[in-house]
């Protein structure tokens, strides 16, 4: 018996040697990979700093490129907001959800970890965010340093407020502080679209208001951390169970790779947190009554169609800091995104193909009656960037407004595309990799959307005039009737 209680011994003693063994090698692989992957990012990022400083020589271009860490900046913390309303951001598991309680307890113990977790992970976000804006416009060490950890301390802020708002009688905070952002933003840009940009570089390290403005950011964290450590007691089953039930939709979505999947997802949440709406009787019959659900969603939702609406500004920003012929890639890139919460109705109906039996009329006019208001306000919005094309171009009249048509009639095609994408077919061939056996269709749907519209607008890119206008106007509308004209997925 001794003999063996010994054996066993030195069997367990050979098992943890060859545990921390593993483990330490798994941690040289990761640290070097981390260091390596980020040497090389930090490099591109330096001297990508380093051409735009040799190519930026007018004075409104100058001015542009002193607020990107501002833009950078305040972008992070519209990012902390954001993905706080959306998970909560304090929140549980489902596992956890499962046995939590309902009654009134005091939850401290289980969710002061996953606070410091959230705050923790939006601090080294907007950190990180920061460097790569101070790093772009090649600021000294320590002016950069200092901005960096003024947006880390404000990200600590946002999310300990964020968390401090959670309960269902304060989340006005958390909009009306994304509203804010968004606005600032948005002046950002429009300053530079109508050349008035101020002269805002980084402030130096023994600047006074650099030590006021970390000093300020400093109180403001230890107020919101404080705040929200004291009112996690307060937060009941359901604040804090809903973000938890949106993470696994989520992971299994980015498993695939299917990101219009995950925006189902996060739609689906959305509304399933506000509940429900008064439903409308009446209306014309026919596709045409797709439409005028479309047009009553706008109603009720108006805030999609303004989202599009403030984003004119992007492509005259981008005309204003010079660039170029490229203003066309930005002008649809932001369309295409900024277009895309309007083609929900054609999500729905893409991705249902019961429901599309249902109507009687073909898959077809169906999917084409979807598409028919987010394609009119794609292509409102290309026509209102005629003006920053025509300056990116140097061209004007009627082949400026062609370009502005293709641009809007790129952007609608793209956002189809990325709506009525296939899902993952795991009946054909797979392919062998590191991850196991993955669909051949699997990592092309990353790019659905954007293969549109690189598609779409290089003619205009190579030819800027009215003959590529043109080419890249047939090939936008051909897609698009393409891909409403095919069956939904099944």
């Amino acid at each position: 018996m001794r003999a063996l209680r010994a054996e066993i011994r030195h069997w367990r003693r050979g098992r943890a040697s060859v545990r921390l063994a593993d483990a330490l090698q798994d941690a040289y692989i990761a640290v070097f990979a981390t260091v390596m992957l980020g040497g090389m990012f930090v490099n591109a990022v330096i001297q990508a700093g380093a051409v735009t400083d040799e190519l930026c020589v007018s004075a409104t271009c100058q001015d542009t490129r002193g607020l990107v860490p501002w833009l950078v900046g305040g972008s992070s913390l519209l990012a902390v907001v954001a993905v706080a309303r959306l998970f909560g951001p304090v929140y549980v598991t489902p596992a956890d959800g499962s046995w939590l309680l309902t009654s009134p307890l005091d939850r401290r113990a289980l969710l002061g970890p996953r606070l410091l977790r959230i705050m923790l992970v939006a601090a080294l976000a907007s950190a990180a965010a920061a460097a790569v804006g101070v790093l772009l416009v090649g600021t000294d060490l320590a002016s950069g340093l200092g901005f960096t950890v003024t947006t880390c301390l404000l990200s600590l802020a946002t999310a300990g407020a964020c968390a401090y708002a959670q309960e269902r009688e304060r989340r006005t905070l958390a909009p009306t502080a994304q509203w804010v952002l968004l606005a600032a933003l948005w002046g950002g840009a429009a300053s530079v679209a109508l050349d008035v940009a101020p002269s805002m570089p980084v402030p130096a390290a023994g600047d006074p208001l650099t030590v006021v403005a970390g000093v300020v950011a400093a109180l403001l964290a230890g107020v919101a951390a404080v705040a929200a450590w004291r009112h996690l007691g307060h937060l009941r089953h359901r604040d804090v169970a809903t973000g938890g039930e949106l993470s696994p939709g989520l992971s299994g979505a980015f498993a695939t790779l299917d990101l219009a999947l995950a925006y189902d997802v996060v739609l689906a949440h959305r509304w399933k947190g506000r509940g429900a709406v008064t439903p409308r009787r009446g209306g014309p019959g026919g596709p045409l009554a797709l439409v005028q659900v479309d047009l009553r969603r706008l109603r009720r939702t108006p805030q999609r169609l303004v989202v599009l609406v403030a984003a004119v500004v992007v492509p005259y920003a981008a005309a204003a800091a010079g660039a170029g012929r490229f203003v066309v890639l930005v002008a649809a890139a932001t369309g295409f995104v900024a277009g895309l919460p309007l083609l929900s109705g054609l999500r729905v109906m893409a991705r249902g193909p019961s429901l599309a039996r249902a109507m009687p009329f073909s898959s077809a006019a169906a999917q084409s009656a979807a598409a028919a208001v987010p394609t009119v306000a794609a292509l409102a919005f290309g026509i209102a960037t005629t003006g920053a094309i025509a300056g990116g171009l140097t061209t004007a009249g009627w082949p400026a407004w062609v370009c502005g048509l293709a641009v809007g009639a790129s952007a609608a095609a793209s956002g189809v595309r990325w709506m009525t994408r296939r899902p993952p077919d795991y009946s054909k061939p797979l392919i062998a990799t590191p991850a196991g056996a993955v669909p051949t269709n699997l990592y092309g749907s990353v790019i659905a959307g954007f293969d549109v519209l690189l598609l779409t607008t290089l003619p205009i890119l190579l030819v800027p005039d009215l003959r590529g206008a043109a080419v890249s106007l047939a090939l936008s509308a051909g897609v698009w009737g393409y891909l409403v004209s095919r069956s939904p997925a099944r």
